[in-house]
């Protein structure tokens, strides 16, 4: 055991006026002045945001303090890249990052309860990564982070059966605006995976990816094929089902000899049946040119001949009569005009 010297200086009872002046510093303290044991709390999960969407950050302190007089700072990774800054009670935008300016809001209807929210508009791609807050004071300052992940579940996927290739027959598929990088999988009718032809996903200018991938379907893997495209994050896919008939791939139908021995003769069959057609109509509108001919000069010699009757009837002075009596008038107008389409 070790003895430690004790001063009789000590022991001596404190002094009245050293009391008071505690007493007094204890009552001048205003309520709900920051301590050590205030605490900052964010998110306390990874928030997952869409891209194109909204996505909100709330921050407050525990306990509840007020900070409309405190500084407050959302910041992406390190606190010198600002997101958003209030301070002095007003929004300073100059400070933020370029790239998120115009982006954000601070909804501080309860910050006299230490409880504010920053919204951020339009996610890109690129927004993800590490996000905190920091509120400071003169005699506090205390920050919580987390972490943003971004999401896209891209477009419908086009499909398209590209033609015959390598004895199968090759199907392509594209979609885009993928964000992260999809899985892309092919699988036949028995749930077998295809191994792909062909797969490419790149980066497009918006930050996402696109991708195109095509299969060489063969005899063995026919009926119905899938495609599928999954989000790992979302956990979620889209997926296509394609039926193929055996009589499409080459090889795989039992009558694909007989059609290709048959189609020759049938493409001769047809094409004299339409050679027989055309002759037929060739002839029709001959016969019908020559009957027209023959009405138009048999209408011209009556006219002619009408027309010589009436000059020596003219000349007789019983034109009128003659024609009056001879022929209604509807017989002559159209005399007339059957005339004028002829001169025509």
């Amino acid at each position: 055991m070790v003895d430690l010297p004790v001063s009789l200086d000590s022991l001596k009872p404190v002094s009245l006026t050293s009391s008071l002046v505690f007493l007094m510093h204890l009552l001048l303290l205003q309520p709900g002045e920051p301590s050590s044991e205030v605490e900052v709390l964010g998110p306390e999960h990874p928030i997952l945001a869409l891209v194109g969407e909204e996505v909100e950050f709330p921050c407050h302190l525990w306990p509840q303090l007020d900070a409309q007089q405190m500084e407050i700072c959302w910041f992406r990774s390190h606190t010198l890249n600002v997101v958003h800054l209030y301070q002095e009670q007003q929004e300073l935008p100059g400070r933020q990052m370029q790239v998120f300016r115009n982006r954000t809001k601070l909804v501080k209807d309860d910050i006299a309860y230490g409880s504010v929210v920053l919204q951020l508009h339009s996610i890109v791609p690129s927004d993800k990564g590490i996000y905190g807050c920091r509120f400071h004071s003169d005699n506090f300052s205390g920050e919580a982070l987390w972490e943003l992940e971004v999401a896209a579940l891209g477009s419908d996927p086009h499909l398209s059966l590209e033609g015959f290739k390598e004895g199968g027959i090759q199907l392509r598929l594209r979609s885009s605006g993928w964000y992260p990088k999809p899985k892309v999988q092919w699988r036949d009718h028995q749930g077998q995976c295809l191994p792909p032809e062909f797969e490419a996903i790149v980066w497009d200018a918006q930050g996402l990816f696109s991708l195109e991938t095509s299969v060489v379907v063969r005899e063995g893997a026919l009926s119905n094929v899938s495609v599928s495209i999954q989000n790992l994050l979302l956990s979620q896919k889209k997926e296509f089902v394609v039926q193929i008939a055996d009589v499409f791939v080459p090889g795989a139908s039992p009558w694909k000899s007989a059609f290709v021995a048959t189609l020759p003769p049938l493409l001769l069959v047809l094409a004299a049946l339409a050679l027989g057609v055309l002759q037929k109509q060739r002839r029709s509108r001959e016969k019908l040119r020559k009957q027209a001919e023959k009405r138009q000069e048999k209408l011209t010699a009556e006219l002619e001949k009408l027309q010589t009757e009436l000059d020596w009837r003219r000349a007789e002075g019983q034109a009128e009569c003659f024609i009056l009596a001879s022929h209604p008038p509807g017989e002559i107008q159209a005399a007339s005009n059957s005339t004028t389409t002829l001169n025509a």
